[in-house]
This record gives C-alpha cells, sequence and structure tokens, in this order.
C-alpha cells in the first residue's frame, strides 16, 4: 500500500459519512466499519486538526464534516495524515536521488507522481461515496445502540 493504515481508515470513514449535520461518535463509526476505536479517534482528531472535520465534546458530541464532501479532496486527507512530502523521495529508497543523479525507476516514478498528485487534488470524498458499495452510511445516534 503506497499510503499509511491510517489514511486508508480515514478515506473509508469519510466515505461513509453522512452529511447530515449530525455529529458521530469515533467509537460508533469504528465498530460500524470495524475499526480500531482508539486509532480511528487519533485518527479524527488530525482530520478535525487539518479542518477536514469538525467535533464537539459531550454527550451530543462526536465528528462531522467541516464542508461539503465535494469541497473535501483526496489529497487534503492524504497530506493532513501523510505530511506535505508523501510523494516525495525515492521510490527505490536511495537518499541521493535527483534529476542529477536517477536511480532506474526516477523517471517512470516522477510520472507516476505528477499523475498520483493530480488525481488526489481532482477526486472528492464525494467520489469516493459513488465508488464505496462496500458500506453502508453510518447510523445515527441510537440507531447505532448510543445515546
Amino acid at each position: 500500500m503506497l499510503f499509511s493504515t491510517a489514511t486508508g481508515y480515514a478515506l473509508q470513514t469519510l466515505a461513509v459519512l453522512p452529511e447530515d449535520g449530525s455529529y458521530y461518535l469515533a467509537r460508533s463509526m469504528a465498530k460500524q466499519l470495524q475499526l480500531p476505536g482508539p486509532y480511528l479517534a487519533k485518527i479524527l482528531q488530525n482530520l478535525v486538526q487539518a479542518g477536514i472535520l469538525e467535533s464537539v465534546r459531550g454527550p451530543k458530541g462526536g465528528f462531522r464534516l467541516a464542508r461539503p464532501a465535494q469541497a473535501v479532496t483526496v489529497g487534503e486527507v492524504v497530506e493532513a495524515l501523510e505530511g506535505p512530502c508523501s510523494l516525495q523521495g525515492c521510490v527505490m529508497g536511495f537518499s541521493n536521488c535527483g534529476p542529477e543523479n536517477p536511480c532506474p525507476m526516477h523517471s517512470a516514478w516522477s510520472q507516476v507522481k505528477a499523475q498520483m498528485g493530480a488525481s488526489m487534488t481532482q477526486a472528492t470524498i464525494q467520489d469516493l461515496r459513488r465508488l464505496n458499495t462496500r458500506s453502508k452510511p453510518l447510523l445515527r445516534r441510537g440507531e447505532d445502540g448510543t445515546k
């Protein structure tokens, strides 16, 4: 996998998080998506810090999208969790690889990175929702056994 498990979990969660204005508990989302709860909660906090999600503490608290799904790109999510240089560096791991001293994969990888970067800035969470046929939308509080 090119990106971390955390990024995969974040994209899975955002793809099913409704835009109904309700707040959803991290533990409920984790249970419904069969993801580790404490780890997902930490991931969601990173998305709050990046301005992708909003959170509220307390009995009626939880997480929700800070903006419409069509306004959040996959690239933003990747950058929030992987950092701004996630596609940088040599695919073969050579520290001295660069335009002046290319590794055997340098040219091909440079093209792939450019195409991936462009795709991630165009693809949105709304696009992921259209592709997501595996998971159902998250249940609202009370429907999932929580108060």
